[in-house]
């Protein structure tokens, strides 16, 4: 079977996006989507979207991740990518009501600067020595001196399972603070390596920044693959709404990949 396909990034985070609102040619197989996603005998990304049809929406969006898993929540960059390719496809025009995993969002096209919204976070947690929230998908939160000299390896994948988290998981951000804008690494649930850059994550630690440092919307943050914008309403009891998260998404290439031959490279992994 030969399945047409869009690569995409958003930020250095990249992603497949399957067009499966008419055909449904793809069907879920986390076989499948580690050979897609392996960088050496497959596409290679950190994740797999599919396009869906869906009620009363733009389109509806499905996120798995490399490692196969199905998306634990809202992938933000993934939903910017979204919403260029639904533009692309013709989908849409500028504008979007779209369903992700965690419920409704909206967001629209500028160019190649993509919007997207993000559920209100009513509760930011202290939580060891950094913070917990959840905003569409699980984050942890944690501020350094130097995200450089984070090793992602002993305090970062290692801790995914941390208590509380045995069983769910949770990602872990290291932010550290400059006075203009924020430094991000992130560890996923669901890659096994490093990302240039995660949305939600990029999010959370906005959030926490202007919760517990003072940091005013929009705040800016950096993560290894480019910039990021989130902006907000912060209430006054502490809650946090009319969230966006705001960066460049590019199409890289497009192409169509035989399925039968992929599938016999899962011996490799």
């Amino acid at each position: 079977m030969k399945l047409k396909f869009a690569k995409y990034q958003a930020t250095g985070n990249d992603f497949i996006i399957i067009h499966n609102v008419v055909d449904h040619h793809y069907l879920y197989s986390p076989v499948v989507i580690r050979q897609l996603c392996h960088r050496q005998f497959g596409i290679g990304a950190d994740g797999l979207i599919t396009i869906e049809k869906k009620s009363a929406y733009d389109f509806a969006m499905l996120h798995y991740n490399a490692d196969g898993s199905r998306g634990g929540g809202l992938c933000g960059n993934g939903s910017r990518a979204a919403l260029h390719y639904a533009q692309q496809v013709g989908l849409i025009e500028q504008k979007a009501r779209f369903m992700a995993l965690d419920g409704l969002h909206t967001g629209h096209v500028a160019n190649t600067n993509i919007h997207v919204s993000l559920q209100d976070v009513t509760l930011i947690q202290p939580m060891n020595q950094g913070y917990f929230l959840y905003n569409g998908t699980r984050h942890y939160i944690e501020v350094v001196d130097d995200v450089r000299e984070v090793d992602m390896t002993l305090v970062g994948f290692s801790r995914r399972k941390m208590a509380p988290f045995e069983n769910e998981g949770v990602n872990l951000n290291f932010v550290q603070l400059t006075q203009g804008n924020l430094l991000l690494r992130t560890c996923e649930c669901g890659l096994e390596t490093e990302p240039l850059s995660c949305g939600t994550g990029a999010v959370a630690s906005a959030l926490v920044s202007s919760g517990y440092y003072g940091f005013q919307s929009p705040v800016e943050v950096v993560t290894q693959g480019g910039t990021l914008w989130v902006s907000f309403t912060k209430l006054s009891n502490g809650h946090f709404t009319d969230i966006h998260l705001i960066g460049r998404v590019d199409q890289t290439f497009h192409g169509v990949v035989d399925l039968h031959g992929l599938i016999g490279n899962e011996t490799h992994r």
